[in-house]
């Protein structure tokens, strides 16, 4: 379904899982990408850059829980977006218990209009419901036995009369013949837009027959034209809702969703595939969360309702635990530490030097009590820094070093979360990773000169 879509968005939604911090450099890239994708699968360019930068005000005025990544925030506020563009809510049919209804079908020719009756029949009599199907073309060759033969392999009741030239005449038989069925499908001749004689017979026929609903069946393979054939239809009769066909292969499906639901009618079902199961219920939520690669729409819900396991994450706090989670992480590592001193210039500075410094560092931290990490301030008490310095192998000197270098790596964090608008952890991946202007990789440089 839509695989040039589907492909783009996953390949989209990979690069912001895997992206270690989101800056609004970062973001900006994220959607040029974005409004690439949704080009290239013909979505109008004006609704293409609405949504773009819909994303990106969104996402810059949203605050979100310390501890949760920004990653978190632009993917659910992307899937939102989408969801918004694509139509937003999923229409039932609207089909009353108790008595006939009466569905009409209106169309291009082409736009799968015959088959999709079948497939809508097939849909219905699987959940329960008496179909009964019309063939009230009376223009294509061909019309009444393709209809026939669908309604055979459905195995519901079928009229026709390819002997009568007017429509109306043919449903109104029809209508005589079934009266104790549940749903009444009838295919009218296939239309065209500019075909004013055709559209002006079509809504005559509605006009006789009064059907509780009119449905638009649009071919998905013509794109972000299907705005202007709705709206034609739409003015000719009142459209109750449409069904998009033809988007297993189409990489203009995307387009003609946008378009279709920009009209503001319903898109109730849409086509997937050839088989005659291939018609399914059209939930806005449901089919970006499938063309995001992600099966449970749910997903998106949890994304920025996620429970964090620190306390100082719960906090909002920075804490000394966040410094001993990410010396933990990065012990050992002698490529990491490698890089730290190419980055930060630390030429005069041992690799062994530094790793030694971390381990002690380390000691210094695991030394401390769980009320001690996550509540610097109560280290002011010199009998906990005696303590300390005693279960660690160090001095207090080294203690309250580490204490001072503490709070201008806290200052630091804060800074880049404020001015870059990322999370904690990003903010640390950042420090670490080489992306600081010359203000803060000065500041930081001061802070490892400060520790050797």
């Amino acid at each position: 379904m839509l695989k040039s879509l589907r492909q783009g968005l996953q390949k989209l939604f990979a690069k912001i899982r895997g992206a270690p911090y989101i800056d609004e450099k970062v973001l900006d890239e994220i959607l040029d990408d974005l409004t690439r994708v949704l080009i290239e699968a013909d979505v109008n360019i004006d609704l293409a850059m609405q949504l773009r930068d819909r994303v990106k005000k969104r996402v810059m005025e949203t605050e979100i829980p310390e501890g949760i990544p920004l990653n978190n925030l632009v993917m659910r506020v992307i899937y939102d977006e989408l969801v918004k563009m694509m139509g937003e809510k999923s229409y039932p049919l609207s089909i009353k218990l108790g008595k006939r209804n009466i569905l009409m079908f209106v169309g291009l020719q082409g736009s799968g209009k015959t088959t999709t009756v079948a497939k809508l029949a097939y849909y219905l009599k699987k959940r329960g419901y008496r179909v009964a199907i019309v063939c009230a073309d009376t223009y294509r060759v061909g019309a009444y036995d393709q209809l026939r033969q669908l309604a055979e392999k459905v195995n519901v009741p079928f009229y026709g009369d390819p002997r009568e030239k007017n429509p109306v005449k043919i449903v109104k038989k029809a209508l005589e013949t079934f009266k104790r069925v549940d749903v009444i499908l009838i295919d009218t001749a296939g239309r065209h837009k500019e075909e004013k004689g055709l559209l002006k017979e079509m809504k005559e026929l509605a006009k006789a027959l009064k059907p509780d609903e009119i449905i638009l069946v649009i071919d998905g393979m013509i794109g972000q034209r299907a705005y202007e054939q709705a709206k034609a239809f739409a003015e000719a009769t009142p459209i109750g809702s449409i069904i998009v066909t033809k988007l297993d292969g189409s990489a203009r499906g995307g387009g003609a969703l946008t378009a279709a639901a920009a009209t503001g009618a319903p898109i109730k079902f849409i086509g997937v595939g050839e088989k005659i199961e291939d018609l399914e219920p059209y939930v806005p939520q449901r089919f970006v969360a499938r063309l995001l690669g992600i099966p449970d729409p749910e997903f998106f819900s949890r994304l920025l309702k996620e429970i964090p396991i620190s306390k100082s994450v719960a906090s909002g706090k920075i804490t000394l635990r966040d410094l001993l989670g990410y010396y933990e992480s990065i012990a050992g590592k002698r490529s990491i530490i490698s890089r730290f001193k190419e980055f930060l210039r630390l030429d005069s500075i041992g690799e062994k030097f530094i790793e030694d410094q971390i381990r002690r560092q380390l000691a210094i931290l695991k030394s401390m009590t769980e009320e001690e990490l996550d509540n610097p301030e109560l280290l002011k008490n010199h009998e906990r820094l005696e303590r300390i310095a005693r279960g660690s192998g160090t001095s207090i000197i080294e203690v309250r070093r580490l204490l001072h270098q503490f709070e201008k790596m806290r200052k630091l964090i804060r800074a880049l979360m404020r001015s870059r608008r990322i999370s904690k952890e990003a903010a640390l991946a950042k420090i670490f990773q080489g992306d600081l202007d010359k203000s803060e990789l000065a500041e930081l440089r001061k802070y490892l000169k400060g520790a050797a």
